[in-house]
Formats: structure tokens, C-alpha cells, sequence
């Protein structure tokens, strides 16, 4: 499950609008899950996207190279873990930024706050599937979630109760043609089906008087 959540978080090296932005864990699977990403980061291989081999490429410009590094480095300064990671990578050109996973990590931490658009993944520990749900809510951001599980049942539950425009089960940034969008702040109206074309249209509502017959 580790290297899936790994991709859905660090495909594209993190610059795709629905990529997994933070990561949940029970804390009975915490530190187990935790060894899996880092070893997911450590063998990934980042560099130019000509070269054979080669599975992530660098971020899109300086701009956003210098703004995932201030993330990371503010996440530092306030005592968050670096696991793997947490650096530019030198000697290389264009502007890559190692796959990074940070933990102990909350609430009121940028990098947990704000979407990094980078390799960077914080993870965080939780007790209950309330006090996920209720965490994972609290954000103005609402674009797409995912929930990972055995159990199909629980995870389609607990999927319903997300306030995001897609949710996912067992996968993530997997898209169809379904409706896409956002809730909060991650955007109005939706792409693809019927929903779309409606953004488009006017509604107009005619109130007419009776007549006395």
C-alpha cells in the first residue's frame, strides 16, 4: 500500500492538483508505514526525463523550487522531522528538490497547512477514523482525498464523509471521464459529463400571475 500512496503523492514530483498532499496514518501502522515511504523516496529516481530509468523529473520553475524549500525549511525550524530528503539536489541542472517525507508534523505547520506542489509529503499519526476525517476536513482546500484500507466497507463510509470533489479508495489521482472539481477553495463547477456543460448555461426562472378564469 506504502508504494501507492508514494506515487499518488510524488507522481509528476508532486505538481499534479490532485496529488495527496498529506498523509494520515492509524498510529498502530504508523511507524511500520512511515520505514515504507522513506524507503519508497530513498529508491526513486529523479532526473532528467529523457534518460532511460528515469521516474520523476525536476519542479517547473525557480519560483516554486524556492517556495517547496522554504516549506521544508520552516517545517525544520518548528521541530518537524526530516525522514529522507529535505534538500535541493546539487549538481543537477534544473531545479530538483529531493523526495522528501517529514513527520511529527500538525496542524499550524505550513507545509501541513498549504499545498507544497512538490515531492514533499508530510505524514501524521491519528488515533480514530473520526479524528482523521475531522483533520483531513479542516482545510479550504477540497479538491481530492483518497482512503486506504482493507476493509472495502469502511473505506467507502469513511470516503462519503471527505469534503472533496473526488474521493478515492486503494488508489488515487486516478481519473475517468466522471465529474471533476472541487469543494472550498479548490475551484467552482466541474470538468467532463453533463455537470460540465451546465457551467455554461443560464437558469432562468418565469413566474406568471394566474388569471381569473
Amino acid at each position: 500500500m506504502a508504494p501507492k500512496v508514494f506515487s499518488g503523492a510524488f507522481n509528476n514530483s508532486g505538481q499534479i492538483c490532485c496529488a495527496v498532499k498529506r498523509c494520515f496514518v492509524h498510529e498502530d501502522i504508523f511507524d511500520e508505514f512511515k520505514d515504507e515511504l522513506v524507503r519508497c523516496a530513498e529508491k526513486a529516481t529523479f532526473g532528467d526525463g529523457f534518460e532511460v530509468g528515469v521516474e520523476y523529473g525536476p519542479l517547473n520553475n525557480k519560483m516554486q523550487l524556492d517556495k517547496v524549500s522554504a516549506l521544508v525549511e520552516d517545517a525544520r525550524a518548528q521541530g518537524c522531522e526530516v525522514l529522507c530528503g529535505g534538500g535541493r539536489r546539487e549538481g543537477s541542472r534544473g531545479f530538483f528538490y529531493e523526495p522528501t517525507i517529514v513527520s511529527n508534523i500538525k496542524e499550524g505547520v505550513r507545509l501541513f497547512d498549504e499545498e507544497q506542489f512538490g515531492p514533499v509529503m508530510p505524514i501524521t499519526p491519528y488515533k480514530s477514523d473520526e479524528e482523521a476525517v475531522a483533520r483531513a476536513n479542516d482545510s479550504e482546500y477540497g479538491l481530492g482525498g483518497s482512503v486506504w484500507t482493507s476493509d472495502f466497507a469502511t473505506g467507502n463510509a469513511l470516503a462519503s464523509k471527505l469534503l472533496a470533489g473526488t474521493v478515492w479508495v486503494n488508489q488515487h489521482t486516478d481519473l475517468t471521464e466522471a465529474p471533476f472539481g472541487g469543494f472550498k477553495q479548490s475551484g467552482l463547477g466541474r470538468e467532463f459529463g453533463s455537470f460540465n456543460v451546465a457551467s455554461f448555461t443560464e437558469v432562468q426562472t418565469l413566474s406568471l400571475a394566474k388569471q381569473d378564469v
